[in-house]
């Protein structure tokens, strides 16, 4: 079966137009591939070795940056062998399919529960909105990072985001806004000022997905060598602080081009948080998700959902690839109706901007924090979380956890270190 992707939200959207990678090959037997190669590699003097010249003219996508380089063209079966030889390839796969689910209109309980150990214990209903938030009275609350929403981009005039908000880049270039509300509501998560973890973050959306629904994974790698770019620019310019990029998206199966472009950025410095997924399934059978864990050698963050009371969110992907989990259902986050709309969805695209948000307020967070490497931030998510609070086995038979089931924690003991405030005010 071929993998597509999906926003991690659930329910049901509705009919959608055909996926990309559904097409037919042509008569010649060309499929369109994704290729994703080491950054040093002359991709051009290699197809010329293998004659292999016809591919280029076929070219609809290139990447290039420091951490990889690659293209996206039309390739026969023999074409695909032949290029499957050349040393350092990181990656070949088939364009493959994005598609948005859609959410449960089920609030923003979530803040107060990364920020304490404990089980919420309230007569307090999730939706009324009245919890607090603690944190670090030393954190500066993701001031100066950069952090990358890879989505179907924001709308940046709303109110949750001041002048912090922009649209950073489109696969689809007239089209610089989200028109979908996804990326939108992860973005407010990760740093709006009333519903988010770190209200200082530089919030920059990056559209690799259109507002109708289904887009190919070109675009997410399109996505991925912008933010490649800009982060190594970025990293020369005295103000910046540290890069995390927030993945609420998944394959149905692997995508090992994606997974290697995603690499690359972690390994020059990007902080990455990436949805498990809704399914109920191991995160281990398909992409991005399959790349975290304990067992990993990529220090990217792979993020489950929970429930209010503490439990593995009935939707949730589990299993030994998932890092973390994290508030799930009844986030209250930005909507874009208006520039002061709320809405509230259900699902690990949910959970996922809360760990991204923790990223970007552990950076900006004591003397330490600064310069902070990915592996070091990861240590610090799964260390400090709260441990032996989820009730609920994530296989659903109901037995008692396994250790490795944990809650994320900002680490703040007790409120006396931080401050806080209600959400909306």
């Amino acid at each position: 079966m071929k993998p597509s992707l999906f926003f991690l939200f659930t329910a049901a959207l509705g009919a959608l137009a055909a996926p990309i990678s559904e097409q037919s090959s042509d008569q010649s037997g060309r499929k369109q591939y994704d290729i994703v190669m080491a950054p040093h590699v002359d991709i051009q003097g290699t197809l010329n070795r293998l004659h292999l010249n016809a591919v280029l003219e076929r070219v609809f996508a290139s990447f290039d940056n420091r951490f990889f380089k690659g293209f996206s063209t039309h390739m026969t079966p023999a074409e695909v062998t032949l290029l499957r030889t050349v040393s350092h390839m990181l990656a070949i796969g088939e364009v493959t399919d994005i598609h948005p689910a859609a959410s449960r209109n089920d609030a923003p309980w979530g803040l107060q529960r990364i920020s304490q150990k404990d089980t919420i214990r309230s007569n307090t209903y999730p939706l009324d909105r009245k919890f607090k938030y603690t944190w670090d009275d030393s954190s500066t609350l993701g001031k100066g990072v950069d952090a990358y929403v890879l989505d179907t981009g924001i709308v940046t005039t709303h109110q949750e985001f001041g002048k912090r908000a922009t649209m950073g880049y489109s696969y689809w270039k007239d089209n610089m806004t989200d028109g979908h509300g996804h990326g939108t509501h992860c973005a407010g998560t990760i740093g709006g000022a009333t519903v988010g973890v770190a209200k200082n973050a530089n919030l920059i959306g990056v559209k690799v997905l259109p507002d109708d629904g289904p887009g190919p994974s070109t675009s997410l790698l399109a996505g991925l060598n912008w933010v490649a770019r800009r982060h190594h620019d970025r990293s020369a310019q005295k103000d910046f602080v540290a890069s995390v990029i927030s993945l609420s998206l998944a394959f149905a199966d692997r995508s090992k081009p994606v997974e290697a472009a995603i690499q690359k950025l972690v390994e020059g410095g990007v902080h990455a948080a990436l949805a498990a997924g809704n399914d109920r399934l191991d995160a281990c059978t398909h992409s991005p998700s399959a790349m975290g864990g304990a067992k990993s050698t990529i220090p990217v963050v792979t993020v489950g959902a929970t429930t209010f009371d503490d439990r593995i969110a009935p939707f949730s992907d589990y299993g030994p690839c998932v890092d973390v989990f994290a508030p799930g259902v009844w986030i209250a986050s930005a909507g874009i109706a208006s520039n002061d709309e709320y809405t509230v969805k259900s699902g690990t695209s949910m959970a996922t901007p809360h760990v991204a948000g923790l990223m970007a307020y552990r950076v900006t967070t004591g003397k330490d924090g600064r310069g902070m490497k990915p592996k070091e931030v990861k240590r610090w998510l799964v260390e400090g979380a709260a441990r032996g609070v989820l009730r609920e086995k994530a296989d659903g038979s109901g037995k008692k956890p396994e250790s490795q089931l944990i809650v994320a924690f900002n680490g703040v003991v007790g409120a006396a270190r931080g401050g806080g405030g209600g959400l909306f005010g």
